[in-house]
């Protein structure tokens, strides 16, 4: 008698484990790996998973069966105060170029999974530096609030949705969530905003591949929980800095809330990923972006008279001269809730113009929708100011034509409409 109730007792706790378990995927994002025929995906559950899995397959398929691929993921701790759960990330290898995938993550021990998603692959197995045209989105400074704000990230995300098959990479320049604004954990994070607003995004990141870079608003106590969460093609899991190349363009991201002073670890990795860069195609298209812009008119600090702001000549100083000397073509960053454009510039000055770039064009674009609002505010004009300077929120497409041309546009979320644009020719400076 004494050994059935004990076995029934350890039948009923594991059976109450089971069930209490809660390992139902969410926050299903998709990043580049450093290999050009991967895909990392990333989700979220509140309990440990036994054996986290992602299915694939370039025909659709029910999870309860076996897909043509499966891949054994890893499960990732936080180590902050406030943040619970368990980050899981997976990688789809073998992937076959210009080809449509679709794959579920979930628990498969436990034959729990989330819905079928899909996604394609780009033309990797073309000759390298050579050109295909493509959009990427840029947009920075977007963030979760409750209830129906103007400032709210859900009309910029609405409208990107809207264009999800005219869209092949999102890129989420810095301060993603506005988690360290919502009490009651200002310093740590908020993880209920940092959840929430990674699950207002998975209808577009479980899509597209979604690559950030951090901002100010992303530091909590330190850049862990950004880390984890983001899962970015880096060289090492402390990094906040990494390339990759799509279709013949070459993308560089890094940290502006990290060490970027000559002879720090991300300025050197800078250095020798644009000096690589360049040896192989000393022609070909860099784009470049981070948080903090180099130029930005709006009245607020970031944005004062370089020589008020010794942070901010710190950074131009340290940065701006990599930019010039490997021929950078375009820097995208937020930090200011604004959206404006420049000349192509160095050092303050003007060098040429759009149709013959002498200099790096920059673009903030820190309008995503956030509780902290816009900047409403601007500075008279600069020299190297051109184009619309707005408040409005909205975010910007940058459409690949060609190995000479790229356009941007800038979409303002009232009425989705395009309402700044530009081409801009590829440049040649400093050879």
């Amino acid at each position: 008698m004494d050994k059935f109730i004990i076995l029934f007792l350890f039948l009923f706790l594991n059976i109450s484990n089971v069930v209490t378990e809660n390992v139902t995927p969410e926050s299903i994002k998709l990043a580049f790996t450093k290999s050009k025929n991967q895909m990392r995906v990333t989700w979220y559950t509140i309990d440990e998973s036994k054996a986290p899995t992602v299915l694939y397959s370039t025909e659709m398929f029910e999870p309860i069966q076996d897909s043509s691929f499966t891949s054994i993921g890893e499960i990732i701790s936080y180590d902050t105060i406030g943040f619970d759960g368990k980050i899981n990330t997976a990688v789809m290898s073998s992937l076959s170029p210009s080809t449509m995938y679709f794959y579920c993550v979930g628990d498969k021990s436990l034959n729990i999974w989330s819905s079928i998603f899909n996604f394609t692959t780009n033309q990797f197995d073309a000759p390298f530096g050579k050109v295909i045209p493509f959009t990427t989105s840029f947009f920075g400074d977007m963030g979760w609030i409750e209830g129906d704000s103007l400032n709210s990230d859900v009309y910029t995300v609405d409208n990107l949705i809207s264009r999800i098959n005219e869209i092949q990479i999102l890129h989420h320049v810095g301060d993603i969530a506005y988690a360290d604004k919502q009490k009651p954990h200002d310093l740590p994070g908020n993880q209920t905003i940092w959840n929430k607003f990674q699950n207002s995004i998975s209808p577009l990141s479980s899509h597209l591949p979604y690559l950030t870079c951090p901002g100010n608003h992303d530091r909590f106590i330190d850049l862990s929980v950004y880390t984890k969460t983001w899962q970015m093609p880096v060289d090492f899991e402390s990094d906040s800095w990494y390339s990759y190349d799509y279709n013949g363009i070459h993308f560089i991201g890094f940290s502006s809330e990290h060490d970027y002073f000559p002879l720090s670890s991300q300025h050197t990795w800078i250095e020798n990923d644009l000096k690589k860069y360049r040896k192989s195609n000393p022609n070909g298209w860099i784009v470049m972006y981070s948080h903090r812009p180099f130029y930005c008119s709006v009245v607020w600090d970031w944005c004062s008279n370089i020589d008020v702001v010794e942070s901010k000549k710190i950074y131009l100083w340290s940065l701006e001269d990599l930019l010039y000397k490997y021929n950078v073509d375009l820097f995208i960053s937020g930090h200011a809730h604004s959206y404006e454009r420049t000349l192509p510039v160095y050092k303050n000055k003007i060098m040429g113009d759009v149709n013959y770039p002498k200099a790096t064009v920059h673009i903030v674009v820190g309008t995503g929708g956030d509780v902290e609002g816009e900047d409403m505010i601007w500075q008279p004009s600069q020299q190297w100011t051109t184009g619309l300077r707005t408040s409005i929120n909205g975010f910007g497409l940058l459409n690949v034509i060609n190995s000479t041309t790229l356009n941007w546009q800038f979409v303002a979320n009232i009425n989705n409409t395009i309402i700044d644009e530009f081409n801009l020719t590829k440049g040649l400076f400093n050879f």
